[in-house]
């Protein structure tokens, strides 16, 4: 008996050790890869849209949680320009969305495009941010924000960057108005069963919450949580193989942000919603299912305003896609933005208070 203790204690220590080994190894890879993709975004960014994005971009590192953020801002000259934070999907981060703030600060936004915990520029370890920690990320970006600039601040986000947005206006993101492609919330094991790729381990659901304990940061491949393959249309699948070989694109999902997927409510129940929320559903999606953004739009309380997009995929680097997102995104964020800080303190009357 005590052969067969020691034996299993033995085994388990190897395998311990193994897994030790291994995310050792995957950590000097990740900084590999760090270095090697640090101009990647270069081979999809058109050159013209490259040169503006230096032209017009700075860098910033802000503090969140254990580790930075990288932020790209594209600043206005007015400071008190109404601002907009771009919260990135699960696979991409800022540099991605280089079209899309353009074309937001060709309508007079100042746009601000950080990159989670452990994705694109930031610190942390790759695809080991909890939902928690990217919430974190978002508000302390709408934060910086707000000491820095002087217009509203509203907030888009994008696939898995949808939900993160509504999470960071529960959790107190200073934001005037939101909108989400993509909603739903992180406590919904039943709605998460739709999205997720392998359905199976929502099963081993109590299992894996208790092996998180110790072993949270165990990864597994990103595609036992992401339907990557579904991610666009057949006709853009090209697009999907520079992403796949984008050095710092998120290969991998460790089980503390996994379990935490399922695990983690908003601050605020969305039928206690109060933050204008708009929200688009793409109707052609193979990767988060339009029945699971559906429901959460008619459980949101609040102003609000749903907007389905026909014919469409998950994602699409064309501007066709972008176009109706950005136009009706811009129409909300002016219906519900307030008056500048300054314009609203030179109006108030003679002896009353700003506050």
């Amino acid at each position: 008996m005590r052969k067969w203790a020691a034996a299993a204690m033995a085994l388990a220590a190897g395998g311990v050790g193994a897994l030790a080994a291994r995310e050792a190894w995957q950590r000097r890879q990740d900084q590999q890869a760090f270095e090697e993709g640090r101009n990647y975004w270069r081979t999809y960014t058109p050159a013209e849209m490259a040169r503006w994005a230096e032209a017009h971009g700075t860098s910033q590192r802000i503090p969140s949680y254990a580790a930075g953020i990288h932020l790209d801002v594209y600043a206005q000259a007015a400071n008190d320009a109404p601002v907009l934070v771009l919260a990135h999907g699960l696979l991409t981060y800022g540099k991605y969305l280089i079209p899309l703030a353009r074309a937001f600060y060709d309508r007079g936004y100042t746009v601000l495009c950080p990159d989670l915990g452990g994705s694109g520029f930031s610190g942390g370890v790759r695809g080991a941010t909890s939902v928690g920690e990217a919430t974190a990320a978002l508000v302390d970006t709408t934060i910086w924000a707000r000491r820095r600039f002087d217009g509203s601040i509203a907030m888009l986000g994008l696939s898995l960057g949808g939900a993160l947005a509504y999470a960071a206006a529960a959790a107190g993101a200073p934001v005037s108005a939101i909108a989400c492609l993509d909603l739903f919330t992180f406590d919904d094991p039943a709605a998460f069963r739709q999205i997720i790729a392998r359905p199976a381990l929502l099963d081993a659901l109590p299992v894996l919450r208790a092996i998180a304990v110790p072993f949270g940061w165990v990864r597994v491949p990103v595609t036992w949580v992401h339907r990557v393959a579904g991610s666009v249309a057949p006709a853009e699948s090209g697009d999907l193989t520079v992403l796949r070989n984008d050095p710092l694109a998120r290969r991998q999902v460790a089980l503390r942000a996994l379990i935490s997927a399922v695990t983690t409510p908003p601050a605020v129940p969305l039928a206690h919603n109060t933050v204008p929320t708009l929200v688009f559903n793409q109707a052609d999606d193979a990767v988060l299912a339009p029945e699971v953004t559906r429901a959460a739009y008619l459980r949101l309380g609040g102003p609000k305003r749903y907007i389905d997009l026909p014919n469409s995929a998950h994602w699409s680097a064309h501007s066709a896609f972008w176009e109706p997102i950005v136009r009706e995104s811009d129409r909300w964020f002016h219906e519900h933005q307030p008056m500048p800080l300054r314009q609203s303190i030179d109006q108030t009357p003679s002896g009353a208070s700003s506050l």
